[in-house]
């Protein structure tokens, strides 16, 4: 396989596209949840990570930074969308659309199939097997995010996935969710640093919010949701969340406002969320865990734009605006969220996030400090659609694309 090395292509804020045009819309079952209240809230007592002050310790100019290089990592990938590893573990796990998991060293050597889960996924368009996240105290313990044959429905399953590589055994159903339509699925989850599991859902599809989700903190739609998998029947609602007795808004919901957030991860205690846009603006938003129940704005806010006001309410304050955003020009159509790198073999690039635009083949970064953007740089890949991003054992940092998985290098 062909390493690439690909030279700096501008020093710039940056822009993207529209993934929803209206489409055909599904019915599902009633939402099925459950859960009650936990007593305690890890997030209020554990101290885990950077805070939202930290300041990267080595930064230089990013347009000093050496090329970005490429290395093609396994083959023989089917819509390969997220990639990621478990605690503990050097191996890398690559989650296919069409619903498998593989799993391989870190040079792509000794791939197995560890997940088939084809018989269970729709797999067409935006639908499909979206993520995978493991417990971080329990590695054994794999929980996926999975369009639903049949429905269609957002479905969250724990798996029991050895780490010998032997059978996975269905543990039970965690969480269900109809989809009104055909895009705008989201399809993270990830444990957070207080230990409970976040889930993105977008606003339940078409374009422009055509159901009304964005504003609605009654909804699972339009969201970032949190929940205690290691409590209740199934979960249990954590304390600190914002609704949590159910009264103002479904009790799962942390944060709220959001399009189609495909993709987030964690930096210490903040929250990097990729929000894709509608027709004109993309956006980044970093949101502490300490932010319980910030409405990020959609509709009213396409990025810091206003989209579908009335104006007085665009200039509200009460929203939470994007730390970056960046425009459809130059191809650009749907942003990809990446990872804050921290890494130790490029330690300039400390405290640095990485993403990347599904349309224009573009990995970008940013550097941000007391809550501004700094400096940034975009690098032209030649990749196209770049689904996603991911990090190993060590903290490096991987992209998927349509049909190949590739870690992430600079100097070349």
């Amino acid at each position: 396989m062909r390493r690439i090395s690909l030279a700096i292509v501008l020093l710039a804020v940056v822009g993207c596209g529209d993934d929803g045009a209206a489409q055909p819309t599904t019915t599902g079952p009633v939402a099925t949840t459950a859960g009650v209240t936990s007593t305690t809230d890890p997030a209020s007592t554990t101290t885990i990570g950077p805070t939202t002050t930290t300041v990267p310790t080595a930064t230089v100019p990013l347009d000093s930074v050496g090329d970005l290089v490429l290395d093609p990592v396994g083959e023989g990938f089917t819509s390969p969308v997220f990639v990621t590893a478990r605690p503990g573990d050097d191996r890398l796990y690559v989650v296919n659309q069409e619903g498998t998991v593989q799993s391989m060293n870190r040079d792509g050597s000794d791939a197995k199939l560890v997940l088939d889960i084809r018989d269970r996924v729709w797999f067409a368009g935006e639908r499909g097997l979206l993520g995978l996240a493991f417990h971080p105290d329990s590695p054994e313990r794999a929980f996926v995010h999975y369009s639903r044959i049949g429905d269609f429905s957002t479905t969250i399953v724990e798996y029991h996935l050895p780490t010998d590589g032997s059978d996975p055994e269905r543990v039970q159903l965690i969480l269900s969710h109809p989809q009104p339509a055909q895009n705008h699925n989201g399809g993270m989850i990830a444990f957070g640093p207080d230990g409970y599991l976040y889930i993105a859902l977008g606003d339940g599809g078409g374009g422009g919010d055509q159901y009304r989700n964005g504003q609605d903190p009654f909804t699972l739609l339009g969201a970032i949701l949190r929940i205690d998998v290691d409590s209740g029947d199934r979960y249990a609602i954590p304390s600190g969340n914002p609704f949590a007795d159910g009264s103002d808004g479904a009790p799962e919901v942390f944060f709220w406002g959001l399009r189609n957030p495909w993709r987030f991860s964690f930096d210490g205690t903040d929250l990097w969320v990729a929000d894709v846009g509608q027709g004109s603006w993309e956006e980044i938003n970093r949101v502490g865990l300490d932010m319980p129940g910030a409405n990020l704005g959609w509709p009213i806010l396409e990025g810091t734009h206003c989209y579908d006001g009335p104006e007085e309410l665009c200039g509200d304050n009460a929203f939470l605006g994007p730390v970056h955003e960046y425009s459809h020009d130059g191809g650009r159509c749907s942003v990809t969220g990446g990872y804050v790198y921290r890494g130790a073999d490029h330690p300039e690039l400390d405290g640095v996030y990485f993403f990347g635009d599904y349309c224009s083949t573009e990995i970008m970064a940013i550097r941000v400090e007391g809550g501004e953007v700094t400096d940034s740089r975009i690098f032209t890949t030649g990749l196209e659609q770049l689904s996603s991003f991911g990090v190993d054992h060590d903290g490096e940092l991987y992209v998927t694309t349509a049909s190949g998985v590739y870690r992430i290098g600079f100097g070349g």
